[in-house]
């Protein structure tokens, strides 16, 4: 968390020194998911920022957003995460010997407190973080923009909901990990100072998210 706030204060302290008229704005949803997990399926997240413009081709900003996916297992399936230390852990759900660790007990999350086990759960994976980000803008005109650059992550929160049958269940716990890539997207002017952004974030980490953006972008 030193890490998070640290970047926080060195993030608005460089925004807040610049002239606020080359400011914009900018909110919207992604569809999340990720190379490294088998048979996952697409999250829906939110993104949540703003941004400044203090070259003609170059942007920078920061802002709120989340990675995630979503999986369906089995008793068939091991059930796989990241445990504090950057391990990967697996348990077979089937087998009531082995134990989640990570959670020091006998895996809850597939309990429905009644001792019965459910035949199949969708789980849901969702981090969220703050992101400092950077575009350098490759084709403009009237009609659209075209931008690319990297993005770095700092990663605080953890939160896992698990689906099956007639029960929902979630946890989540406070991080500390990072998450980088690079980004492509066009903005597309709507109507005065609002535009839209449709952009692609891929992660060149271990964790290899991806992430389909579009946001509403307005320039103040």
């Amino acid at each position: 968390m030193k890490n998070f706030f640290l970047l926080l204060l060195l993030s608005t302290t460089f925004v807040f020194s610049q002239e606020a008229s080359k400011w914009s704005l900018y909110g919207g949803i992604s569809s999340m998911n990720t190379n490294l997990e088998e048979n996952t399926t697409n999250l829906l997240g939110t993104n949540l920022g703003f941004g400044y413009r203090f070259a003609d081709k170059l942007t920078v900003g920061m802002g709120f957003s989340q990675r995630g996916f979503t999986g369906v297992h089995g008793y068939e399936d091991d059930y796989c995460y990241w445990d504090e230390n950057d391990d990967r852990k697996c348990f077979n759900i089937e087998d009531d010997t082995e134990k989640d660790e990570g959670r020091v007990n006998d895996r809850p999350l597939f309990d429905d407190g009644e001792n019965e086990w459910h035949g199949e759960q969708e789980i849901s994976t969702r981090y969220e973080g703050i992101e400092l980000w950077m575009a350098y803008t490759l084709f403009d005109n009237d009609n659209f923009s075209l931008w690319t650059g990297p993005v770095y992550s700092v990663i605080y929160d953890l939160t896992e909901e698990v689906k099956a049958d007639d029960f929902t269940e979630s946890f989540s716990e406070e991080i500390e990990e990072f998450d980088y890539g690079l980004m492509i997207g066009a903005t597309f002017p709507i109507k005065n100072k609002l535009g839209m952004n449709i952009g692609y974030y891929h992660s060149i980490d271990e964790m290899e998210f991806n992430n389909v953006f579009i946001e509403l972008n307005l320039f103040l």
